[in-house]
């Protein structure tokens, strides 16, 4: 029980350091390198003037693989406390009889901590989500192992490439570079916006544009099996004469194998429903 206490009190007073740091500009706990080409640069770091920091999530799990459960957390600072942005955001691990490790991440919107095991570690890895702003409805996401209590960026998989054509009688021919694979959005129900935009002329091709693909909106941890084992599923928005027009969906399925990302599964869809997101 005194054990038990004394871990829960050591978590409580790194965590609170953390935060006093951001919130009056002294120094944190040690920064863990990475070789992450994206990963922050070294202005994002606790302890910049004005900051006020949030424990905004924790897990006690063992991401470290000693078998032993490491203290967990995704800790946010914000110069506006009125705001529901992030400027920086921090996940924070504490394992005991090792150093802390503190790995810094861009800012954002409604950020989520899930935990799974996408690269055959036989632990989980952390996964950190955050929406960007704005309408394209962009978001970042982050994948960290921490085996041996070693932060190693785990690369994402790029988003896919979608070409378009347009063909008459308002329908659009999409094919995904990475298959080969072809799919037909129908338009019908937005002929006059592409008739007045001088795209088509009584339903014949005129004008052809170039779509938008964005990044990835959604790349979410899927857990088939239920065994602790993930799969990413992106999706991707794509738009044709404004933002607004949004096309159809890009959706795809990756699965880790030998030191890179597959894609298992690719389609265009007119129409995609967000699922509320799962929790690992």
């Amino acid at each position: 029980m005194f054990q038990n206490s004394a871990k829960i009190a050591l978590r409580a007073a790194a965590i609170g350091l953390l935060l006093g740091c951001l919130s009056f500009g002294g120094q944190g706990a040690a920064q863990a390198e990475t070789n992450d080409e994206r990963s922050p640069s070294p202005s994002a770091q606790p302890g910049q003037q004005g900051q006020q920091g949030q424990l905004i999530q924790t897990r006690d799990i063992d991401v470290t693989g000693d078998g032993v459960k490491d203290h967990v957390a995704l800790v946010g600072s914000k110069l506006d406390m009125n705001s529901p942005y992030y400027d920086k955001l921090f996940i924070v691990v504490s394992s005991p009889g090792q150093t802390q490790v503190v790995i810094p991440l861009q800012g954002g919107y409604n950020p989520n901590m899930q935990f799974c095991d996408f690269i055959g570690e036989k632990l989980p890895q952390i996964y950190v989500s955050a929406e960007n702003g704005g309408s394209g409805g962009l978001s970042t996401f982050y994948m960290y192992s921490l085996k041996n209590n070693v932060p190693t960026a785990i690369p994402l998989p790029e988003p896919l490439r979608v070409h378009a054509t347009f063909k008459n009688n308002y329908v659009v021919k999409m094919k995904i570079e990475a298959t080969g694979k072809s799919f037909k959005i129908d338009i019908k129900d937005r002929k006059d916006d592409y008739e007045k935009f001088g795209v088509y002329k009584n339903g014949k091709v005129v004008k052809p544009i170039t779509v938008s693909v964005d990044a990835y909106s959604l790349l979410m941890p899927v857990d088939k099996k239920g065994d602790g084992n993930c799969e990413l599923k992106g999706v991707q928005r794509i738009t044709g004469i404004a933002n607004a027009d949004t096309l159809g969906y890009a959706t795809s399925v990756w699965k880790w194998h030998k030191g890179r990302w597959i894609l298992k599964e690719s389609a265009v869809v007119k129409t995609y429903r967000y699922h509320k997101r799962e929790e690992h």
